[in-house]
C-alpha cells in the first residue's frame, strides 16, 4: 500500500468513524434522541467493512463500543460492540450475495439474535440478574424511551397510548421486524454506495427483484395468523410477535412486486416514490398481502417486463 492510498482509506475511515460517533455524543446528553440516533451508527460501519474488508471493520466497530464504554457505561458499551460486530458482518454479506437476498437477511437476523441474547446472558451472570427481570428492564428502558419522543401522557393520542401499553407483549416482534428491515435496507445502501464509489459492479450482487419467500414462509404465516384469530391470552400474545417479522419479510416482497409493476406500466419516478412513501405509511399491511399472495398469483411471472428489441446491426 503506497502513501496516498494509506492516506485515502486513513480519511475515509476518519469520515465513517465521526458518523458513527454522532448519535453517542447525543445520547451524552440527551439520552432519548442519542438512543434513537443509535439505530444509524451500523450504517457507516458496515460500509467501511463492506470497503476495507472485516478485520478493519471489526476494529472500528470495537473502538466505537471502547468508546460507549468510557462515555456511557462499561454495560452499554459491551451491548453495544456485540450487537453491532454481527449486524455490520450481515450487512457486508448481504451487499455481496449473489443469491436470494432473503437468505442473508434471515441469517443475519438469526446471528444478531443469538449473539444478543448471549450477550444478555452473560451481562445477568455478571451482574446476578435473573433473565426475567433483565428483559423487564430492557422493555421498560424501550418504554420510557418511546415515552420521552411521544410527550406527556396527556399530549398522546390515543393510538400512542395503546402502543405503549402493548410495547410488552410486541417488543420481540417489533424488535425482529425492525432488524430486517434494517437489514435490508442498510445492506441495498451500502450496495449503492459501493457501485458509486466503483468498488463494485452493478451486476455483482443480487437485485432486490429476485425477493421472492418460499411456500413454507406461508404455511408458517397462515399457522401464526389462525392461531392469533382462535387463540387468547399467552398464545396469542406469540402469534403476533411472529407474525410482526414475517409481515415485514411479505411487506418487502410487496414493494418489489410494487416496484415491477411500475417498471412495467412506465410510471414516472416521482409519482413511484410518492406511492410507496404513502403507502406503506398509511396502509402497510397492504404491500404484506401482496407480497403473501404473490405465491400464488406470482405476479412478476405472470406480467413480466417487456424487453426492448435488439439493435438493428
Amino acid at each position: 500500500m503506497n502513501e496516498e492510498s494509506l492516506k485515502d482509506n486513513v480519511g475515509l475511515w476518519l469520515r465513517l468513524l465521526g458518523f458513527a460517533l454522532i448519535p453517542l455524543a447525543v445520547q451524552a446528553f440527551w439520552p432519548t434522541v442519542g438512543g434513537t440516533l443509535g439505530m444509524m451508527t451500523p450504517l457507516p460501519l458496515a460500509y467501511g467493512m463492506a470497503r476495507r474488508g472485516y478485520l478493519e471493520g471489526i476494529a472500528a466497530v470495537s473502538f466505537i463500543g471502547l468508546v460507549t464504554v468510557v462515555i456511557l457505561s462499561a454495560g452499554q458499551g459491551l451491548y453495544f460492540t456485540l450487537e453491532t460486530l454481527p449486524l455490520c458482518v450481515g450487512i457486508r454479506w448481504t451487499t455481496r450475495f449473489k443469491g436470494p437476498m432473503f437468505k442473508p437477511v434471515l441469517a443475519t437476523a438469526v446471528l444478531v439474535g443469538v449473539t444478543v441474547l448471549a450477550s444478555a446472558a452473560m451481562y445477568g451472570a455478571f451482574t446476578d440478574t435473573a433473565p426475567g427481570e433483565l428483559y423487564r428492564q430492557t422493555i421498560q428502558s424501550m418504554g420510557l424511551m418511546l415515552q420521552d419522543l411521544s410527550g406527556t401522557a396527556e399530549n398522546m393520542v390515543p393510538e400512542q397510548k395503546q402502543m405503549l401499553e402493548l410495547w410488552p407483549k410486541l417488543f420481540l416482534g417489533v424488535w425482529l421486524a425492525t432488524l430486517l428491515l434494517m437489514v435490508t435496507f442498510y445492506s441495498l445502501l451500502v450496495r449503492g454506495w459501493m457501485i458509486a464509489a466503483g468498488a463494485m459492479k452493478s451486476d455483482d450482487s443480487v437485485l432486490l427483484s429476485e425477493w421472492r419467500l418460499p411456500f413454507p414462509f406461508v404455511a408458517t404465516f397462515i399457522a401464526f395468523a389462525s392461531l392469533f384469530i382462535f387463540a387468547t391470552g399467552i398464545a396469542r400474545d406469540v402469534a403476533l410477535n411472529a407474525l410482526l417479522p414475517l409481515g415485514a419479510l411479505y411487506g418487502i416482497q410487496g414493494v418489489v412486486i410494487a416496484g415491477h409493476m411500475f417498471s412495467r406500466w412506465a410510471i414516472p419516478s416521482l409519482f413511484r416514490v410518492i406511492t410507496l412513501f404513502f403507502g406503506i405509511v398509511v396502509f402497510p399491511l397492504g404491500f404484506a398481502l401482496v407480497g403473501l399472495f404473490d405465491t400464488w398469483i406470482d405476479f412478476r411471472q405472470r406480467w413480466p417486463l417487456e424487453m426492448p428489441p435488439p439493435p438493428v446491426t
